[in-house]
């Protein structure tokens, strides 16, 4: 029996953001052998679930980058953030009018000004680089703004209760030169983890809160050796579970760095690329 963890953006997903009945049909062939298909995303596990239903399959999540382990309907593992950085850092996320994605045990927030903000910020690139297609990047921008189960705040005070637990922010911006700033005042905190799993956001977690650590995590809850772990996924994020993995592959979309510490491309995610890795790498090695 092997554990397989899935990337979902640029992975699992086809790029209008469902999962395909080609991929949801791999899936279901894996589980029939014995295998444990799990999700392990930088999305939060609520709006996994809801993708998941949707494509008519169940899986364990490592979702929030590693940070929130979930199977049979329990959160069984957690590396929550300090609240102190946590204040800090969504502190300047608002004053500088970014949106952020702020995942908790309480849900997925978001603040109310944050389509506004992003349009403003479209119509500066915009200015700046006439021949950019707005359109498109307003469409890029709806896979944050209309991810599942997302709770609009005024501020983020406004729930800052003792008993909230911050699993992962997730600032997304247009502006290169906010995130660089933002990046480089959360990089003075000790403990934290900022990666980027596409060109116009930053994720930020506790420091063992990478989806290396979370399929660690999950082999152990299932007691599946390391060994017979295997990760697909596409992006830089992925990385660390990509070094873990006993098998590791990259989409045909991946990036450049992803494809040579693999272990095998599959193709890419509109092609149903995490179908062709199940039957060809896994399925087909096992017989």
């Amino acid at each position: 029996m092997k554990l397989i963890a899935i990337d979902l953006d640029g992975t699992l997903l086809m790029k209008q953001g469902t999962i395909s009945k080609e991929n949801a049909m791999a899936i279901k062939e894996a589980q029939a052998q014995g295998n444990t298909v799990a999700i392990c995303t930088g999305r939060a596990v609520e709006d996994v679930l809801n993708l998941l239903d949707n494509a008519g399959i169940q899986c364990p999540v490592i979702g929030a980058n590693g940070a929130v382990l979930y199977d049979e309907g329990k959160i069984v593992q957690c590396h929550p953030l300090q609240k102190e950085h946590a204040s800090h850092i969504l502190t300047q996320l608002e004053d500088m009018n970014v949106f952020y994605h702020l995942h908790t045990n309480k849900g997925i927030y978001t603040p109310d000004f944050g389509k506004n903000g992003i349009q403003v910020e479209i119509d500066i690139v915009k200015s700046a680089n006439p021949e950019i297609d707005s359109e498109e990047l307003w469409k890029a921008a709806q896979g944050y703004l209309k991810q599942f189960g997302q709770i609009s705040i005024s501020s983020f005070q406004s729930i800052w209760t003792e008993d909230l637990v911050i699993n992962k922010i997730l600032p997304f911006s247009y502006s290169l030169e906010k995130l660089a700033e933002i990046r480089q005042s959360a990089s003075a905190f000790e403990g934290l983890s900022i990666t980027s799993s596409a060109d116009h956001n930053l994720e930020i977690n506790h420091e063992n809160a990478n989806k290396g650590n979370g399929l660690k995590g999950m082999a152990d809850h299932l007691r599946i050796p390391y060994q017979d772990t295997v990760a697909i996924g596409d992006n830089m994020n992925d990385w660390p579970m990509m070094k873990f993995a006993g098998t590791s592959i990259a989409m045909g979309n991946a990036l450049p760095e992803i494809k040579e510490i693999c272990h095998f491309t599959t193709l890419e995610n509109d092609e149903h690329g995490v179908a062709h890795a199940i039957r060809e790498f896994i399925l087909k090695q096992a017989v």
